[in-house]
């Protein structure tokens, strides 16, 4: 019953994720164009041929491309969304009428599990995003056919991991679908410092430092400890930032405060800065990747 993830690229200029369950491949967000999304998933030993779905987090440009959407009808895989999504998709996509006629559309429905294999389920969440509804997933090892029972925090839960890509700020609520997982991947980013001494225009700091632009540094790892502090379990392995700012921001300055909220925390979980322009390793939930000689996890070239 093995899950895995691999980030294909992380960042404002593009975000796409592969999860794999049990040999069922799904897509989190199409913010790649379709030839360098081949290019991605085929470095990952992956073709389109073998997604099964596709989850959109925003309707946000970098989380989606026209002509990658577009791909969803040819090749018949479903799109798993929110319905405030369809009048963006429908408007820049005009194959996403025919998807929807196909009723290869899928709404979510509140926080409604979603099948992806025999054991692993999907939860999708709201987070506050400019983007309209914005949603974070968690995704959960199941071992029944059940997809409606309640969320468990219990110590016993099955394997766990999420994804947040894209809020401004974070609640007791967000926090809750972070408890007790294996790997986590989530935004650190910008420095609100480097943010404030950028070349970028007051509205779009002042965007990015508010509630539904993006979270900091402090804020991520924040979120991290206090995911650490209330859960019944340590049982974090892998830490994995995404959408770390070029500009307003760096992996080593996101790492150093993500290690620091770990460090707190007493886990000894990796970190992992994803870029943008390079897929991450693949990382398989419930193990942890460590290098032979210092036992941190390898990172790929920085950017």
């Amino acid at each position: 019953m093995t899950a895995s993830l691999t980030i294909l690229a992380s960042g404002s200029s593009g975000n796409t994720a592969l999860v794999d369950c049990e040999g069922e491949r799904w897509l989190i967000d199409l913010g790649l164009e379709p030839k360098e999304l081949d290019a991605r998933l085929e470095d990952a030993g992956v073709s389109w041929s073998q997604i099964r779905g596709v989850l959109i987090t925003h309707r946000h440009s970098d989380h989606w491309r026209p002509k990658t959407l577009s791909r969803c009808w040819t090749s018949r895989v479903p799109v798993h969304c929110h319905r405030d999504h369809a009048a963006a998709l429908r408007l820049k996509c005009p194959d996403f009428r025919d998807i929807e006629q196909s009723r290869l559309f899928r709404p979510f429905v509140g926080e409604r599990l979603i099948p992806l294999s025999k054991n692993w389920r999907c939860r999708p969440f709201r987070v506050r995003h400019d983007g309209g509804a914005t949603f974070g997933f968690r995704f959960e090892e199941t071992g029944d056919n059940e997809v409606t029972r309640p969320l468990s925090v219990a110590a016993t839960t099955p394997r766990a991991f999420a994804y947040v890509a894209d809020l401004g700020c974070w609640d007791q609520t967000v926090a809750d679908r972070l408890l007790d997982i294996d790997l986590l991947a989530l935004e650190f980013n910008h420095d609100p410092e480097l943010l404030r001494n950028s070349n970028r225009p007051p509205w779009l700091v002042h965007r990015i430092l508010g509630d539904e632009g993006h979270l900091s540094n402090a804020q991520a790892a924040e979120l991290v400890s206090e995911t650490l502090k209330r859960g019944t379990s340590k049982r974090l392995q892998q830490l994995v930032l995404l959408h770390i700012s070029h500009e307003c921001n760096s992996s080593e300055i996101a790492a150093a405060s993500a290690r620091a909220a770990l460090g707190k925390s007493g886990s000894d979980a990796n970190v992992f800065a994803a870029e943008q322009h390079q897929r991450s390793p693949t990382f398989v939930v419930g193990e942890a990747m460590h290098d032979e000689k210092t036992g941190r996890l390898v990172q790929a070239s920085l950017f």
